[in-house]
């Protein structure tokens, strides 16, 4: 058995040059693939050029945990933020925390669905649209190559249990209360639409 993430990222390259087929302002990347959890934001800062290769896609072992769906899922999200980013189009809000209109426009283009008759809060707050069935049968290959190369290379990006520290996907709010309270809440949970404090009248935020 591999110890190296070197068949994930075989596996990883595939999926993107049928990406970047079917999308062809996607550019070149160069994924990464680590032990540590995934970013709770998704600021445009994180690409970088290397020349004609982006750099800033990262998989993490806690996305290779749910399995095979999940890390097609995160590619394709991420696809639809790279995709925002070359076109020169601010894709969230309260610095990468929300995801805006122009986010679900590309997901959409890349394979992600928004689930019928879900209606997005107002504000842009809510669009994370997961993937869909058609994305599914677009990329059964690769979904088979991720399947048996996770179980490959994930034992080899755990950090040990003595150690290890997982950081949980949530997010931080403040109200607006002279002495603000704060809440913790899943990302997903937050993007639903705001949080009021029965006190201030104002709605939790991110600090």
């Amino acid at each position: 058995m591999s110890t190296s993430p070197g068949p994930l990222l075989q596996a990883l390259d595939g999926l993107w040059e049928q990406l970047r087929s079917e999308h062809p302002n996607l550019p070149p990347v160069r994924m990464a693939v680590v032990p540590t959890p995934p970013p709770s934001k998704h600021l445009q800062e994180r690409w970088h050029r290397d020349g004609d290769v982006v750099t800033g896609l990262v998989i993490s072992a806690d996305t290779m945990r749910e399995g095979a769906d999940d890390v097609l899922e995160a590619v394709l999200h991420e696809a639809a933020h790279l995709l925002n980013w070359v076109r020169g189009k601010p894709d969230t809000s309260r610095r990468g925390t929300y995801h805006n209109r122009d986010f679900l426009a590309a997901a959409e283009e890349v394979g992600l669905e928004w689930p019928p008759g879900l209606v997005a809060n107002p504000n842009g707050r809510g669009y994370e649209p997961p993937i869909g069935g058609k994305a599914r049968s677009a990329y059964a290959a690769h979904l088979d190559a991720l399947s048996t190369a996770i179980p490959q290379v994930l034992p080899h990006l755990t950090i040990p249990a003595a150690t290890r520290v997982r950081t949980p996907n949530r997010l931080t709010l403040e109200c607006g209360c002279s002495t603000p309270r704060k809440i913790q809440v899943a990302r997903t949970t937050s993007e639903l639409g705001p949080i009021t404090c029965g006190v201030c009248k104002k709605d939790f935020s991110a600090p």
